[in-house]
């Protein structure tokens, strides 16, 4: 048995039922209470690492400034004083920082225990916990998006690395894996470019729901998924959104699952998760996860692969 967790930023319930969209309504879907923090609406790093873990920013520690480090003590500094400032602004100034410095943030990490560390789970992409890279490629796409990128290059690259989440997802399923979880920023990057497109939005929601239609045809019995999101986002054609500002998150965070039930709020997740997978039972023949394999160190070492 797997539960594969989908971290879909940004998948707005009032827009799935917009669109109307059954790819996401799985077994039991609807409403997941968030928060925000340090910022006026919920921000993707501070909200990911408390579903991951279950516990508030300020236990584990992604939250504000600490949600980006950087190498240089002195750029450390200056992102923690700007740590309350909004997306888009500390985007902006991480860009001027790295054109003029050449360094780059890094997505910080929590040391607080996660559903991931159970036995059995892997995860890939999931801010605040493991590998940001994914998502700040996700934000330079975003960033060249604004500097003119064309439609069909921005759609190429982001569906391309979304395809390459799921992938990463529905492989897991044969493997003995307990829990995979993959966060995908495909809907947050789309739903910030075209939020004043309600054609172009549509098509991306309805390509990220074949996604999730491939992955709910790779599960076997016993496997369950459930598709999670850490806020919504505000549109210029979504009746509720009316005189607000489109392209800024929305309350409207969604979760829905092939089970029936699902979690309620973001804090619930990781118990959810612990609940799902507490009969699984990940066979191992030893304490390195299986049959030892044979490697030929000395050719290796002749190849430059190992010092």
């Amino acid at each position: 048995m797997t539960v594969i967790v989908l971290a879909l930023d940004a998948l707005d319930a009032g827009l799935v039922e917009h669109f109307d969209l059954d790819a996401f309504r799985l077994a039991s879907s609807g409403d997941l209470g968030t928060f925000a923090h340090t910022q006026e609406l919920p921000y993707t790093p501070e909200v990911w690492a408390t579903v991951a873990t279950g516990l508030h920013p300020e236990e584990h520690g992604i939250t504000g400034g600490g949600t980006s480090e950087w190498d240089n003590p002195v750029l450390e500094g200056l992102s923690r004083i700007s740590g309350r400032l909004d997306e888009s602004t500390r985007g902006t100034l991480g860009k001027v920082v790295r054109s003029q410095t050449g360094e780059r943030e890094r997505i910080g990490r929590t040391d607080a225990a996660s559903i991931f560390d159970a036995e059995g789970a892997v995860v890939h992409n999931w801010p605040g916990v493991a590998d940001g890279q994914p998502l700040q490629r996700a934000w330079d796409l975003m960033n060249a998006v604004a500097e003119g990128l064309s439609r069909s290059e921005f759609e190429r690259e982001l569906f391309g690395q979304c395809a390459q989440q799921f992938a990463w997802a529905r492989e897991m399923l044969r493997h003995p894996v307990s829990i995979a979880g993959v966060h995908v920023h495909a809907l947050d990057a789309a739903g910030h470019a075209y939020a004043d497109d309600e054609d172009a939005l549509r098509h991306a929601y309805a390509r990220v729901g074949e996604f999730v239609e491939e992955t709910v045809d790779a599960l076997e019995d016993g496997d369950d998924l459930l598709l999670l999101s850490d806020h919504g986002m505000r549109t210029d054609f979504y009746p509720p959104d009316a005189g607000k500002n489109p392209a800024t998150h929305s309350w409207r965070a969604y979760a829905s699952a092939t089970t029936d039930t699902r979690p309620e709020s973001v804090f619930d997740v990781r118990d959810w998760v612990d609940a799902h997978v507490s009969d699984t039972r990940v066979e191992r023949e030893n304490d390195e996860g299986g049959e030892a394999i044979d490697v030929p160190e000395d050719h290796l070492r002749e190849l430059g692969y190992l010092e």
